[in-house]
């Protein structure tokens, strides 16, 4: 796109003071297709050139009066002369008057006399070359208004030398001028927000290494201690041989786009009159915590309130007052649940409480990680109680209560529709019972605490009876498929409701303490199988058997392995222990010295559900262990990441730094069993290999050793 209309054809200036070398040039110029003016030496040559603004000058040096020295000089300061070609004719040949020529101003000189094809291609290659130089200069101009408008800046960063360049518009976006930058990589990075730091390092370093472009927002802090939003666009530049050359990027200020963002974020999902969460914010929450409570088996509470009467002084004192009041309601409501973080805590660790409104004078409460449903009873009296103070609207006193209904996760309901639907049936029989009260959803929980009174009854007779069993999931190592151990998992058999899980009465076997003798029990009985599967000629392989906290924070566990291992002459090395990130944290220096203490007897030891916990690796580097068992979790949604599952490539790399074996769990798919072939995983179980089977038909699967080689 051209600016600005050109002439049709090209104008030459021709400046000499001998006649027969301007009509020589004038004809080989116009043979060519050029227009040409004349000038007889230095002072008309500066006056054609003011008035016809050619676009090549060819002049003469040895001039009378002014010579062509001072007329190129003085040309060049003119409007327009500024990257004019000049193409000096002189017969001077001396390196003195070329030397001269140039500092002047001379594009390039021609000597007479000049063979005429010589100076037609000498003028047009002048000319392509200055038009291609004024097109760039138009570029770069354009382009730079266009950055500007866009409020985005280039950089090239040469990993080499660490040099940095930065373009003018991003030193202006950095509120720097470009000389008081650096230019070193180093340079950008420290004005990159202390807590984006790390990720823009990594993100650029990376791209060296996976040369795939690089695209992240982040901020800038500006010299006033400010900042600004900005989005970071990479690419690596290689050289003939496949190596890095350099990071070419840009950098824009999306500050606008980022609070444009919040905004859009703030009124979808936040109520404008209170500022709660609202219920489309609410059921995500929601959704959440039921994902957290059926991987953790952890009971919920939604509270559904309303308040009593709210319709009568909304209508009485006006939507403004009602306003005012909710917004007092709702403050009141917040700091009643804010106190309830004894009780429970919100799976969002950035908030203490899950509180929204639905609309109108409709809130609701979620409750998570309550140690018992009737906790939620707790929280709710708090709320009623707390609402019965008067509130002064606008001078006036005013006196509201509420009507709480609560529903249970998991009993009364295991979907946000199913509990929001029974909390608001039990707010409606809390105004049935005189309002200003809480009810919890039909009798559920009354059920629920007599059936548990019978499970916790029968289960102590079970370990009386020895009504329970173990179980056997088969390892593998996934490099050659070969069975190399089994996890020992403890079963049920109940006289009348058959073959229970686990995860159906262990809980109350912790409540009633029986956990840390069905683990006793479990860890004899898998010592005992495994010794007489070895007498009977199978191959001996590693058992994995759950410690819980009680056993392993106890004071028997010890006892208990040494007297096993023992009375059965177990190989030590064939027993390993599994612990949990929680319970192997809790109190770490009294780990290490137990299991210390284990590694010594010669079992194995590993970390179970790998991931989940919140590990120091300064404190697991210290603890004797074998392996790590990355939670199944990880496992699941493997297959699901844009890229191979980052977190669990890195907990494998973490293990083996440690010299630490690594277990997948939960494998049910041959992809996700490529995937960790090839992320370097040492072993795995899940149902792709075997579900949990009965000591008898696991031990069949075991391929058969002569009983020397087993010894």
């Amino acid at each position: 796109m051209e600016l600005l209309e050109e002439r049709k054809c090209r104008l030459a200036l021709v400046v000499d003071d001998e006649p027969f070398i301007r009509v020589l040039v004038r004809e080989v110029l116009e043979q060519s297709g050029y227009q040409v003016c004349e000038a007889e030496n230095g002072e008309q040559a500066l006056e054609r050139f003011a008035e016809y603004r050619p676009d090549i000058v060819l002049m003469d040096i040895v001039m009378p009066g002014m010579d062509g020295f001072t007329a190129a000089s003085k040309l060049r300061g003119l409007v327009g002369g500024s990257r004019v070609p000049i193409l000096v004719m002189t017969g001077l040949d001396d390196n003195e008057s070329i030397a001269k020529a140039y500092e002047q101003g001379a594009t390039d000189f021609i000597t007479k006399p000049f063979n005429p094809m010589i100076l037609d291609h000498r003028v047009r290659y002048l000319l392509r070359s200055t038009r291609m130089l004024d097109a760039l200069l138009k570029s770069e101009a354009r382009l730079g208004i266009a950055q500007r408008i866009a409020k985005i800046g280039n950089w090239e960063w040469r990993p080499d030398t660490n040099q940095f360049a930065a373009s003018a518009e991003l030193c202006r976006l950095m509120g720097i001028r470009q000389q008081d930058f650096s230019s070193t990589f180093d340079g950008y990075i420290q004005r990159v927000h202390a807590e984006d730091r790390t990720q823009v390092e990594e993100a650029l370093k990376g791209l060296l290494i996976n040369q795939v472009p690089c695209v992240l927002d982040h901020r800038l802090v500006l010299p006033n201690g400010g900042s600004i939003s900005v989005n970071l666009q990479a690419e690596l530049i290689l050289d003939d041989q496949m190596k890095a050359l350099s990071v070419i990027g840009t950098t824009q200020d999306i500050s606008d786009r980022k609070q444009s963002e919040r905004e859009i974020h703030r009124l979808a999902y936040y109520d404008s009159l209170t500022g709660l969460p609202n219920r489309v914010l609410f059921k995500d929450r929601v959704e959440q915590a039921l994902l957290h409570g059926r991987r953790y088996r952890t009971t919920l509470a939604l509270l559904f309130l309303d308040l009593d009467r709210f319709k009568v002084i909304n209508d009485t004192l006006g939507h403004n007052v009602g306003d005012l009041l909710l917004k007092s309601v709702a403050d009141r409501l917040a700091e009643s649940v804010r106190h309830s973080d004894s009780i429970c805590r919100s799976v969002d660790k950035g908030e203490n409480h899950s509180l929204a409104r639905l609309g109108g004078d409709e809130f609701t409460v979620l409750l998570t990680n309550l140690q018992d449903a009737q906790d939620a009873g707790k929280v709710a009296r708090r709320i009623v109680e707390s609402l019965q103070k008067s509130f002064l609207i606008e001078g006036r006193e005013i006196f509201v209560t509420v009507s709480v209904g609560i529903a249970i996760f998991p009993v009364d309901g295991e979907s946000v529709d199913a509990l929001l639907k029974n909390a608001d049936s039990a707010m409606y029989h809390a105004k049935e019972q005189g309002r200003n009260n809480f009810q919890f959803y039909s009798n559920s929980l009354n059920a629920t605490a007599n059936e548990r009174l019978v499970l916790e009854g029968e289960l102590r007779h079970a370990v009386d009876r020895e009504e329970f069993v173990v179980y056997y999931q088969p390892q593998i190592d996934l490099k050659t498929g070969a069975i190399i151990g089994a996890e020992a998992l403890v079963r049920w058999q109940h006289p009348k409701r058959g073959l229970i899980h686990p995860g159906e009465f262990l809980p109350a076997a912790v409540d009633t303490g029986l956990s840390r003798t069905i683990d006793e029990w479990v860890l004899k009985t898998a010592c005992r199988h495994i010794q007489a599967w070895q007498q009977r000629g199978k191959m001996p392989v590693r058992i994995s058997i759950n410690i819980s906290n009680s056993l392993f924070h106890g004071n028997t566990l010890l006892s208990v392995v040494e007297k096993s291992l023992r009375q059965t002459g177990l190989t030590p090395a064939c027993l390993e222990l599994e612990l949990t990130e929680s319970i192997a944290m809790r109190n770490v220096e009294a780990s290490i010295i137990m299991l210390t203490a284990l590694k010594s007897m010669g079992v194995q030891l590993s970390i179970d559900d790998f991931g989940t916990g919140y590990s120091s690796l300064s404190y697991l580097q210290r603890l004797p262990i074998d392996t790590v068992k990355i939670d199944q979790s990880f496992i699941h949604e493997i297959l699901t990441e844009t890229h191979p599952a980052p977190i669990v490539r890195a907990i494998i790399a973490m293990a083996h730094s440690l010299d630490l074996l690594v277990l997948a769990e939960g494998v049910e798919q041959e992809a996700q069993r490529v995937l960790l072939l090839a992320q370097g995983c040492d072993q795995a179980q899940g149902y792709l290999f075997g579900q949990p089977m009965p000591a008898d038909i696991f031990a069949q699967s075991l391929p058969a050793v002569s009983l020397r080689k087993a010894g």
